[in-house]
């Protein structure tokens, strides 16, 4: 089960740039078939916004050392190019990349500190993780389901509001149509395990 988290945790990091001698490494494959989507929605509707895994580095390497529960990571991050979401049509597409200002910052970064296993349930693990969007940052702690029946799988998802990034949500039709503050990223990860 050990192998299996640290798998999972590899797939939400890239960019690796210093480690430890005490620290370990694994290299994973995140599957073409996996998800990632930001959800939301307005006062007349939702929408989705997920991300093509076609378009990123799948290949991973993680450095991660264990203390007891725990597994933590040295700069550990996952750059997506804002640009690599579609939100269903044109339009919102370019609400969404003015929204997350990205021509000044164009990719959101999602660094994972640590995960704690559930000494009761090993197949739940929480990961704290600063993601920074739009150039501000924040820790929240996630909730995480896996499951190794076939490959690894993960799940979850976390909610966030935009005003703490201090996004402006986009106003349509003389400010009728309004985005909530709230949204949801929801996480449907495959990972497959390479061979050193």
């Amino acid at each position: 089960m050990k192998n299996i988290l640290i798998g999972f945790l590899g797939l939400l990091m890239l960019g690796f740039t210093t480690h430890s001698s005490d620290y370990k490494i694994a290299s994973y494959l995140i599957q073409g078939n996996s998800k990632l989507g930001i959800k939301g929605t307005t006062n007349v509707s939702r929408f989705n916004c997920d991300l093509a895994f076609s378009d990123i580095n799948t290949k991973v390497k993680t450095f991660y050392k264990r203390e007891g529960n725990k597994i933590k990571f040295i700069d550990s991050q996952l750059e997506l190019s804002n640009s690599c979401f579609d939100c269903g049509s044109k339009m919102i597409n370019n609400d969404f990349l003015k929204m997350l200002d990205t021509k000044n910052h164009p990719n959101i970064t999602l660094e994972l500190k640590e995960i704690t296993i559930n000494p009761r349930e090993t197949s739940e693990i929480i990961a704290l993780t600063n993601i920074n969007i739009a150039g501000v940052s924040r820790y929240y702690s996630i909730w995480l389901n896996v499951d190794k029946s076939k490959s690894l799988n993960a799940t979850g998802c976390l909610s966030l509001k935009l005003s703490d990034f201090k996004l402006e949500p986009p106003k349509k039709v003389l400010g009728l149509v309004v985005v909530e503050d709230e949204i949801e990223i929801a996480l449907d990860l495959n990972i497959t395990a390479l061979s050193k």
